[in-house]
């Protein structure tokens, strides 16, 4: 099973309900979940634009690598992040 355009996120916590979730624009090419109290990138297949990976498609042991060492470096901010986490179904 490949994965294209991964999606990975900083997980911080998750809430348990019915909410909508607004995402909100943070900048720096990030997205913040306000229910699930998490950010996401906001390109979902970074892996292909930092060219990590030719076509961003791993399978889920290679995406997990790639989002275990994923630094992001927030421009806004002039921060990296480093605390990425691929989203689970």
């Amino acid at each position: 099973m490949t994965f294209n355009r991964v999606l990975v996120a900083g997980v911080l916590a998750f809430s348990i309900g019915s909410a909508q979730a607004a995402l909100n624009d943070r900048g720096g090419g990030l997205l913040y979940d306000d229910v699930l109290n998490i950010t996401w990138l906001k390109d979902a297949n970074y892996a292909k634009t930092s060219g990590y990976d030719a076509d961003g498609a791993m399978n889920w042991s290679a995406a997990n690598t790639w989002a275990d060492n994923l630094v992001f470096h927030d421009s806004v901010r002039n921060v990296d992040y480093s605390d990425w986490r691929l989203a689970k179904n």
